[in-house]
């Protein structure tokens, strides 16, 4: 009985090493606390960083998408509008026997000496087409750093179309045709026509610069 009571208190040191396991695995979790801590934060700021250039990129995808369009409908403007006009006014002409203002101006004196007021109804017919050219320049929708350059082609191609009418109000009103008192009136579309050809081309390098 002696020897088993001075044996008996040796038993609690066996939970010794169990402690020591445990206090053991607290410190390594700590650890990987204290490791995994920074990892996530690097982690959340790459995200963000990540996040933060996918909006960037989006933002510069739809600034550019609206200078595209842009672009697009002057060009339509351009190709549809404007030359189905001009191939109504003067059917005998092609575009590019038309792009010097001297060409131009021949071109027109040659329909209106040779037509006279008959002329005019040509030109009746035609305007639809011309107001439809307007309504397509108006209509571009650019953004605020180009709007201004776009409404001055506008303005150019509302000129153009004015100076077109006011040939054939002219003509309407004259009882025959008088070639003096017709040319002001021709010089003013082909000064018209040069200013808004000046203009779009301005415009559209504007435009296209920011692709």
């Amino acid at each position: 009985m002696r020897q088993a009571d001075q044996e008996a208190p040796a038993a609690p040191s066996s939970l010794a090493p169990i402690q020591v396991e445990r206090a053991s695995d607290e410190l390594d979790l700590a650890g990987m606390r204290g490791r995994r801590g920074p990892r996530i934060v690097v982690a959340l700021v790459v995200l963000a960083a990540v996040g933060f250039g996918g909006v960037l990129l989006l933002r510069s995808m739809d600034a550019r998408q609206a200078y595209a369009q842009a672009a697009a409908q002057l060009e339509r403007s351009e190709t549809e509008q404007l030359e189905a006009f001009m191939r109504c006014a003067l059917p005998n002409q092609q575009r590019v026997q038309l792009a010097a203002q001297n060409a131009l101006q021949s071109a027109i004196e040659i329909a209106t000496a040779r037509m006279g007021k008959t002329y005019a109804k040509v030109l009746t017919k035609c305007t639809p087409l011309l107001q439809n050219f307007q309504q397509s320049v108006a209509s571009i929708q650019a953004p605020a750093d180009a709007a201004p350059r776009v409404q001055v082609v506008s303005k150019a191609a509302n000129d153009f179309a004015a100076a077109w009418v006011g040939l054939r109000d002219f003509l309407q009103s004259s009882v025959e045709y008088d070639p003096a008192q017709a040319t002001p009136r021709i010089q003013a579309i082909t000064a018209s026509w040069q200013t808004y050809e000046a203009e779009r081309v301005k415009a559209k390098d504007l435009l296209s610069a920011q692709l």
